[in-house]
């Protein structure tokens, strides 16, 4: 008798949409037992220290049971790897990057006879919409995300109708059999205008044996806002003796207590692919 298919579901939606605030709030909600939730990496997360159970290396046993897996090598060496478990997952979580087109996500899992046609949730910052949808740079991707989805998860729409109507239609327009939904994930994360339309993206990731200060930190992003578009990681820093989440967006650093241990982590940053950003990376760098 052939076991069922295991449902996969994949969370998509440009940089900033509230896709990490979403994937917290299914998990306080409670994912199905065994669950497991794949992301490319632990800078690319902000999971709630109080939903964390344990730690361990690139695993995150949560308290609800499920288990969170840091990316390593190819999405289809970690979804074999997964599979051949002597006890597979009940249901399989992917955040994607959000740069990433889910629909080619979607084809790689859709070699294993094992997985469920995906189930593809596309998170949408309603003010950002006429932005990207004609950004000669990432208006392809973003697109394409909006154009692979079965639920188009609306965030950040104004309460205005006359306001929302229009953003609503564009969205239809573009995806007429999506299903749509308003949320309220989270507060704004603005991406710098300037930044969106300069040039194709980039990231580095650092990796991180020593804390790094806050300040400087804040200091240097801020300085160079016009080319990062965004920066997380979980990381030691001077000014706590605990290691914290941290995300930059906007302007704006933000660090939450985590309950990993140790004096190094993980940072990466996204932005522009400009001499500017390898300026930014040579400057991060020199920080460790």
């Amino acid at each position: 008798m052939l076991a069922e298919a295991i449902p996969l579901t994949l969370i998509s939606g440009f940089l900033g949409a509230g896709k990490t605030t979403w994937l917290n709030r299914l998990i306080r909600q409670g994912l199905p037992a065994n669950s497991i939730i794949l992301v490319n990496d632990f800078g690319r997360i902000n999971i709630d220290a109080d939903l964390i159970e344990a730690e361990e290396e690139q695993v995150l046993t949560l308290a609800n049971g499920c288990a969170c897996c840091s990316l390593g090598g190819t999405l289809a060496d970690q979804l074999a790897e997964v599979l051949s478990w002597e006890k597979p997952p009940s249901a399989i979580y992917i955040e994607a990057s959000g740069v990433a087109e889910p629909a080619r996500i979607a084809d790689i899992a859709r070699v294993s006879p094992r997985l469920a046609d995906a189930h593809i949730d596309c998170l949408v910052d309603a003010g950002q919409i006429e932005r990207h949808r004609d950004d000669r740079y990432t208006g392809e991707i973003w697109h394409a995300q909006i154009r692979s989805a079965h639920r188009l998860l609306i965030n950040r729409l104004p309460a205005d109708e006359n306001l929302a109507a229009p953003l609503l239609a564009q969205l239809s327009e573009l995806n007429p059999e999506a299903s749509q939904q308003v949320e309220t994930t989270s507060e704004p994360t603005p991406v710098s205008k300037r930044a969106i339309s300069g040039g194709p993206m980039h990231s580095f990731t650092l990796n991180c044996t020593a804390p790094l200060s806050q300040q400087k930190l804040q200091s240097l992003f801020s300085d160079y806002s016009d080319v990062l578009l965004r920066a997380k990681g979980i990381l030691a820093i001077e000014e706590s003796d605990r290691a914290q989440v941290l995300q930059f967006s906007g302007s704006q650093l933000r660090c939450t207590p985590s309950l990993r241990k140790g004096k190094g982590g993980q940072l990466v940053c996204i932005g522009l692919k400009t001499e500017r950003f390898a300026e930014l990376e040579q400057r991060v760098r020199q920080l460790t």
